[in-house]
C-alpha cells in the first residue's frame, strides 16, 4: 500500500513539473506591420537573451521557448523600438510607430538650433563619435571622406600636421580655409581640440547656412559643440587608452653605390666631358635611415554626469606621435571643463579648453632630392660627424639632408587657453535674452638652433656652418568676443512657426611677436638668446597687430503646417582692416524649403519624406593680413651720410591699393532631402552656384617700382560650380545591425575668369622655376609647361616638346596647362555593423580627376646632384634609345628640367583610410558591477591606396618645404605659402605611415 502511495505520488509531482514547463514554455506568432502594411525583416528578441526570430516577408513570426514573464522586443530600422510582455498570450500583432528621430534630431545652426524637417540650407553634420576611430593629432584628418562637400588634404603622415579643408571648392584666392566657430567663439581652426571632447559638428556649407557669420563664411563655416554633459545623471568615469607604431606605408625604389658611380660616369660621357669617378665601396641606403617606425600613443580620461538642473563634464588628454621621419615627432595635453546650470529663468554655459603642443619638424628630408648613397653615414673626422658629398666623388652638388636633420634642434610650443561664456535668460515663455562671452589665448614659441659643423667644401652654404644660428621667436594671440543676442519663438494655432534672432558682435584680435635670430653663442651647448654676441648682423623680429570686427545681424524663420519654411538673414559688418570709407559691408540671404511628403496629395509607400530646398545668399571675405591698405616702410634700410653723419632712412617695401573692398560670394543652392523604405534609406543632394566679384588678388608689380611684394587688390572673379549628394542605408537583420553611407562632391567648375594679371605659385628650385599659375579662364593654381611626348628624341636624347601655338617652332609660347591639381570629384565610403558584442567600422576615401607635379622625379631623376631612383637605370645611352627617361646631364643644355608633363602625374587615388574591429564585453562578466563598459580595439589606419602614383603619397596638402619658402624669413621662422597658388606639388611630402592600434575603453 505504502509503495503505491509512493508510487502514485511520484506521477502527481512528474505531473505537476509538466504542468508547470507547459506552463513557463510556449510558442508565440503573430504579424508586425506600420499602420498600413506588414513589414518584413522585423528582429524580434526575448528580452536579455539570445532568443529571436525575424518575419517573413508578409510580417508573419514564430518564437519559441518563450515563458510568461518574458518580454518582447521589436526593433526594426527607422521605427520605434516596440516591447510586449507574453503574459498568457500565444497570438501577439505588433504593430510599430515610425520613428522620425532621424529627422527630428536637432543640429546646431548659426546661433541657434533646429531640426532636420526644417532645414532650409545645406549643412553637414557628423557626431563625435565618428571623429574618435581617427587617430591623429589634428582632428581635421578624422574628417576626411566623412561629410559631402568636404575635402581635406593632408600633410601625408606628418605629426601634428595642418591639412587644407576645401568647402565646396576654391572660394578665393587670399584664403580658402573656412571659419571655425567652437562653443560659439570664432577661432583660426582646430588644430588642438581632442577629438573626444567633440559632442558634434555641423558644417554650413550654403549661403542661407552661412549668411548669418557674414565675413569669413565665403568658405564655409565649421561649428564644432563641445561635451558638457547630461542632466539627471551619476557621474560617469572613462579611461581610454590606444597605443601603437607608425610605420611607412611605402618606400621608393633608389639606385645603389655602385649603380650611382655608373651613373656618374655616364652623365660625363653624355656632356662630352673625361671625367671619371670611381666607387669608393660605400653603399648607405638613405630611405631605410630616414624612416622608421615610431611609436603613438593617445590616453584619456573624461568624467560626467549632472543633477536636475545641472550637468558637467571634464576631461584630460595625452597624445604622443613618434614620427616615422628622424628629427620629428608631436606630443599634445589637453585639459577640459564645460558645464551648464539653469537657475529659474536663467541658464549658464561654459567652456574651458587648455592645450598645450610641441612639434618638432624634419626640414631636410628631401629636400633638393636625396643624398648620394657614396656618402658615408658617419664622419667623425668632420665637425658634427657627418659628411656631404664631394666633387671628386658624388659629382657637383649636394647636400646630407640626415645629417642636417640630426643635427638641427628645432621645437615649436604652442599653449592654448580657450574660454567662453554664454548666459541666457527667459524673458518670457518665448523670448530670450542671452550675452555670449569669449576669449581665445595663444602662445606661441618657435625655437631653432643649428650647430656648428662641417661635412664637405662642396656647396658651401649648406655643407659648412662656421657659427652656429638661433633663433627664437615668440607670439601672443589674444581674440576677444563680445555678442549679446535675442531670440523669440513661438507657434501660432498649431500651424504656425515663427522664430526670429537678433544680435550683436564686437570680435577684436590683438598679436603681437618679437624674436631674434643671430649667429656666434660661444659653444653649441649654449642654446640660449643671451648668449648671442651684440652685433649688428643680429635680425630683431616683430610684430604688434590689432584688428576690429563689430556686426550686427538679424534672421527670421517661418514654417507654415511643418510644409512651408522661409527663413531670411541679414548681417552688417564693418572692418578694420579697409580703409574708413569702405569698412561696412552687408550680407543677405533669403531660402525656402517644401516638405512636399506632408502635402494631403502625397500617397507614396516608398518614400516617407521628401523636402525641397532652394537659397540664395551673399558672403563676405577680407584679406588675411591686418594692414592691407597701408604701405609697409621698414627703417634702416635706406641709410645714408650728411657731411660724414650717418643718417637712418626709410624704405618702402610694399605698396597698398586703399580703395580695397569686401569680397563677395554670390551663392544660389538648389537642393533636395529624402528618406525611403521606412527611413531605412536616407538621400541629400544638391548644386550650387558660386559668383565671387571683387577678388582680393595679390598682383605683381614691375621691379621698377621699387618694391618687390605684391599688391592685394580685387581685380579678380571666380566661378565655382559642382554637385553633391550622399545616401546612407541602414539595416537590421537578427544580431547583425550596419549601415553602409556613401557621399560624392563633383567639381564641375571652379576657375578664375577676369584677373589682370597671372598670379604665379611659389618657387619649386634654386633657380627659382615656377610650376603653378593662375590665369584669366583658367583653373585655379594649375600647373604650366611643355607637353612632352612619351619617348626622348633616340637621336640626342631628349625631350620631344609638342607645338602647341601653331607657331612653327618650340618657344616658351608653347607653354600650357598640363595639369590641374584641382579634383574632379572627391568621395567617402563608410560602413558600421555590429554583431552582438562585436563592431566594426570602415571609412574608404577618395579624389579623381586631379593632377600633381611629382618633384621626387625632378629631382631624383633630372637633377644635377643627389641620389637617383632606379628609373635612371633606364635613361637614354647611345645603346638605349627607345626609352622616355632622357639624357643624364650637367649642363642640361636642352632644358629638360623645364616644367614639362614628364613630372605630372594622374593624383586619383582610393584608400581604405581607417578599419575597426571592437568587442564590448557584457556588464558584469568581470565579477565586480562598477565596471559598466569595457570595450577592447584592433585599429589599421591608411590600410591601403589604390593609387598610379608613384610618389611616398597622393594626398599632397602643403607647400611649406624645400624651396617654397627658403628665401623668405629667418630659420625657424618662414612664411607660409598661400596653398590655393601651390597647390599639388609634391614638394618633399612627409611620407604617410600605416598605423596599428590596440584600445581599451573602460567606464565606471
Amino acid at each position: 500500500m505504502k509503495k503505491q502511495v509512493i508510487r502514485l505520488l511520484f506521477c502527481l509531482v512528474i505531473s505537476f513539473i509538466g504542468l508547470s514547463v507547459n506552463a513557463q514554455t510556449t510558442t508565440v506568432s503573430g504579424v508586425v506591420s506600420d499602420a498600413q502594411f506588414p513589414l518584413p525583416g522585423v528582429n524580434i528578441l526575448v528580452k536579455n537573451t539570445t532568443n529571436g526570430a525575424t518575419t517573413d516577408f508578409d510580417g508573419n513570426y514564430s518564437l519559441n521557448n518563450v515563458s510568461p514573464n518574458d518580454i518582447l522586443v521589436f526593433s526594426y530600422v527607422g521605427y520605434k523600438t516596440l516591447e510586449i510582455t507574453v503574459g498568457n498570450q500565444t497570438k501577439i500583432n505588433a504593430t510599430m510607430l515610425e520613428d522620425a528621430a532621424a529627422l527630428d534630431e536637432v543640429v546646431i545652426v548659426g546661433y541657434g538650433t533646429s531640426n532636420k524637417r526644417e532645414l532650409t540650407g545645406s549643412i553637414g553634420t557628423i557626431k563625435g563619435g565618428d571623429l574618435v576611430g581617427t587617430v591623429a593629432g589634428n582632428p581635421t584628418a578624422a574628417l576626411q571622406g566623412k561629410l559631402t562637400g568636404i575635402q581635406v588634404e593632408n600633410p601625408g603622415g606628418k605629426p601634428g600636421g595642418t591639412g587644407n579643408v576645401f568647402i565646396r571648392g576654391i572660394n578665393s584666392l587670399s584664403n580658402a580655409s573656412p571659419l571655425y566657430i567652437v562653443d560659439g567663439l570664432f577661432v583660426d581652426n582646430m588644430n588642438y581640440i581632442n577629438p573626444n571632447d567633440i559632442e558634434n559638428i555641423s558644417v554650413l556649407k550654403d549661403a542661407a547656412a552661412a549668411a548669418i557669420y557674414g565675413s569669413r563664411a565665403a568658405n564655409g563655416v565649421v561649428l564644432i559643440k563641445t561635451n558638457h554633459g547630461r542632466k539627471n545623471r551619476d557621474l560617469e568615469v572613462t579611461f581610454s587608452s590606444r597605443i601603437g607604431f607608425d610605420t611607412p606605408s611605402k618606400k621608393l625604389d633608389f639606385i645603389n653605390g655602385q649603380q650611382y658611380t655608373d651613373y656618374l660616369n655616364q652623365r660625363f660621357a653624355n656632356d662630352g666631358s673625361s671625367t671619371t669617378v670611381a666607387n669608393n665601396g660605400v653603399d648607405t641606403d638613405w630611405q631605410d635611415e630616414n624612416l622608421q617606425s615610431g611609436i603613438i600613443e593617445d590616453y584619456g580620461l573624461t568624467l560626467s554626469g549632472g543633477g536636475e538642473k545641472s550637468s558637467y563634464f571634464s576631461s584630460l588628454n595625452y597624445y604622443n606621435q613618434d614620427g616615422i621621419l628622424v628629427g620629428s615627432g608631436f606630443k599634445r595635453l589637453n585639459a577640459r571643463f564645460n558645464s551648464e546650470h539653469e537657475f529659474g529663468k536663467f541658464k549658464l554655459s561654459q567652456s574651458l579648453g587648455i592645450t598645450e603642443g610641441k612639434l618638432q619638424d624634419n626640414n631636410w628630408y628631401g629636400f633638393d632630392g636625396t643624398t648620394a648613397p657614396t656618402v658615408a653615414l658617419f664622419n667623425p673626422n668632420n665637425d658634427g660627424g657627418f659628411e656631404a658629398p664631394s666633387g671628386g666623388v658624388q659629382g657637383p652638388g649636394g647636400v646630407n639632408q640626415y645629417g642636417l636633420a640630426s643635427l638641427e634642434n628645432n621645437l615649436e610650443t604652442t599653449r592654448t587657453l580657450f574660454a567662453s561664456l554664454k548666459l541666457d535668460y527667459k524673458i518670457t515663455e518665448d523670448l530670450t535674452a542671452g550675452i555670449n562671452l569669449g576669449v581665445d589665448y595663444t602662445n606661441s614659441n618657435q625655437f631653432q638652433f643649428t650647430p656648428t659643423y662641417f661635412m664637405s667644401t662642396l656647396d658651401p652654404v649648406r655643407n659648412v656652418n662656421n657659427l652656429n644660428d638661433l633663433t627664437s621667436y615668440k607670439q601672443e594671440d589674444v581674440n576677444l568676443l563680445f555678442e549679446p543676442t535675442l531670440s523669440y519663438k513661438k507657434t501660432f494655432n498649431d500651424v504656425h512657426k515663427v522664430s526670429a534672432v537678433l544680435g550683436y558682435t564686437r570680435f577684436i584680435e590683438n598679436q603681437t611677436s618679437s624674436g631674434i635670430y643671430g649667429q656666434g653663442t660661444p659653444a653649441n651647448s649654449i642654446q640660449v638668446v643671451g648668449a648671442l654676441p651684440a652685433s649688428d648682423q643680429n635680425i630683431l623680429l616683430g610684430q604688434d597687430n590689432e584688428a576690429g570686427l563689430i556686426s550686427y545681424f538679424g534672421r527670421l524663420n517661418y514654417n507654415f503646417n511643418d510644409k512651408y519654411i522661409f527663413s531670411g538673414t541679414m548681417r552688417r559688418d564693418a572692418s578694420s582692416r579697409f580703409a574708413k570709407e569702405n569698412q561696412v559691408g552687408y550680407f543677405p540671404s533669403v531660402s525656402g524649403a517644401w516638405n512636399i511628403s506632408n502635402e494631403d496629395f502625397w500617397k507614396s509607400e516608398t518614400i516617407n519624406f521628401f523636402k525641397f530646398r532652394v537659397s540664395y545668399g551673399e558672403l563676405g571675405s577680407y584679406p588675411d593680413t591686418f594692414y592691407p591698405t597701408q604701405a609697409v616702410f621698414l627703417a634702416n634700410q635706406s641709410n645714408t651720410t650728411f657731411n660724414g653723419t650717418a643718417a637712418n632712412g626709410l624704405a618702402q617695401t610694399s605698396l597698398a591699393d586703399k580703395d580695397l573692398v569686401w569680397e563677395t560670394t554670390k551663392t544660389f543652392d538648389v537642393g533636395v532631402d529624402m528618406s525611403f523604405l521606412n527611413s531605412a534609406i536616407t538621400f541629400s543632394a544638391d548644386y550650387y552656384s558660386k559668383d565671387v566679384e571683387d577678388a582680393l588678388v595679390p598682383i605683381n608689380v614691375p621691379s621698377t617700382s621699387g618694391v618687390s611684394l605684391p599688391v592685394v587688390r580685387n581685380a579678380g572673379t571666380l566661378i565655382n560650380n559642382g554637385f553633391e549628394f550622399d545616401v546612407t542605408y541602414k539595416k537590421q537583420e537578427g544580431d547583425f545591425t550596419y549601415s553602409v553611407g556613401t557621399n560624392f562632391s563633383f567639381n564641375l567648375k571652379n576657375e578664375a575668369k577676369d584677373i589682370p594679371a597671372t598670379i604665379l605659385g611659389p618657387g619649386i628650385d634654386e633657380d627659382l622655376r615656377i610650376v603653378n599659375r593662375t590665369e584669366a579662364n583658367a583653373p585655379v593654381g594649375a600647373f604650366y609647361g611643355y607637353i612632352v611626348e612619351d619617348k626622348v628624341d633616340p637621336a640626342t636624347g631628349d625631350f620631344i616638346r609638342v607645338d602647341t601655338d601653331g607657331v612653327a617652332g618650340i618657344t616658351a609660347d608653347d607653354q600650357t596647362i598640363i595639369g590641374d591639381p584641382t579634383p574632379d570629384f572627391t568621395y567617402g565610403l563608410n560602413f558600421n555593423g555590429q554583431y552582438k558584442n562585436f563592431d566594426i567600422a570602415l571609412n574608404f576615401n577618395g579624389v579623381s580627376g586631379n593632377e600633381i607635379y611629382n618633384l621626387s622625379r625632378y629631382y631624383n631623376i633630372l637633377w644635377q646632384d643627389g641620389g637617383k631612383l632606379t628609373d635612371v637605370l633606364n635613361s637614354w645611352t647611345p645603346t638605349n634609345t627607345d626609352t622616355s627617361i632622357p639624357r643624364a646631364s650637367i649642363s642640361d643644355a636642352a632644358g629638360n628640367k623645364a616644367p614639362s608633363s614628364f613630372f605630372v602625374e594622374n593624383g586619383s587615388y582610393f584608400r581604405l583610410k581607417n578599419l575597426e574591429i571592437g568587442y564590448n564585453f557584457d556588464e558584469g562578466v568581470f565579477g565586480v558591477d562598477w565596471i559598466k563598459q569595457t570595450r577592447l580595439s584592433f585599429n589599421v589606419q591608411n590600410v591601403f591606396v589604390i593609387t598610379d602614383y608613384s610618389g611616398y603619397d597622393p594626398d599632397v596638402a602643403s607647400t611649406n618645404s624645400g624651396r617654397a619658402n627658403l628665401n623668405s624669413g629667418v630659420p625657424g621662422v618662414r612664411t607660409d605659402v598661400n596653398p590655393l597658388l601651390g597647390r599639388g606639388i609634391d614638394q618633399r611630402a612627409y611620407p604617410n605611415a600605416r598605423t596599428f592600434m590596440l584600445g581599451l575603453k573602460v567606464t565606471f
